[in-house]
C-alpha cells in the first residue's frame, strides 16, 4: 500500500472533521417546546425547497414545523429524519433548521447529538419560505 496516499486520505479526513467541528456550536440543551395553542411568536412553517448539506449531514427539502423555541431562536422539525451518511451507510437523526429571533434570515441546520442541539452550517442562502398554514394536500382525482 502507498503510504503517501493513505497519509493524504488521512489528512483530508482530518481537515473534513475539523471544519465540521469548527462550524458547528451547541444550541440550547433543552428548548422549550411550543404547543398548538400558543399564540403566534413566529410563523409556524418553514418551507425549505431544496436539499441543504453541511459536512456529511442532509436536511431534506419539504415544510418543517415550528417546535421548540429558546432565548437565541426558533427550531423547526425536518419533514423527516436528517440523514448523517459514512462509509457505505447514514444514521438518521432528529433535527431539523434554527431560525435566529435577531435575524429570521439567519437559518443554521440542527440535531440531536449526545442529548444535546448542536447548530451546524449556514443555509441563510437557502431559498425558503415562512408560512402559517400548512400546505394544503394534494389529493388526486379520481
Amino acid at each position: 500500500m502507498n503510504v503517501s496516499r493513505l497519509n493524504h486520505s488521512t489528512s483530508q479526513l482530518l481537515n473534513v472533521l475539523l471544519a465540521f467541528l469548527l462550524s458547528s456550536c451547541a444550541g440550547s440543551s433543552h428548548p422549550r417546546l411550543v404547543s398548538p395553542s400558543e399564540g403566534p411568536i413566529s410563523p409556524r412553517y418553514l418551507e425549505i425547497y431544496s436539499e441543504q448539506h453541511v459536512a456529511t449531514l442532509h436536511f431534506p427539502p419539504g415544510v418543517y414545523t415550528l417546535n421548540a423555541v429558546d432565548k437565541i431562536g426558533y427550531y423547526y422539525r425536518a419533514p423527516r429524519k436528517v440523514a448523517e451518511h459514512f462509509g457505505g451507510g447514514a444514521l438518521w437523526r432528529e433535527g431539523g433548521i434554527f431560525v435566529s429571533k435577531r435575524n429570521s434570515q439567519k437559518l443554521r441546520g440542527y440535531v440531536f447529538r449526545a442529548g444535546t442541539i448542536t447548530l451546524v452550517g449556514n443555509f441563510s442562502g437557502a431559498k425558503h419560505r415562512f408560512r402559517d398554514q400548512p400546505l394544503a394536500s394534494v389529493q388526486p382525482d379520481f
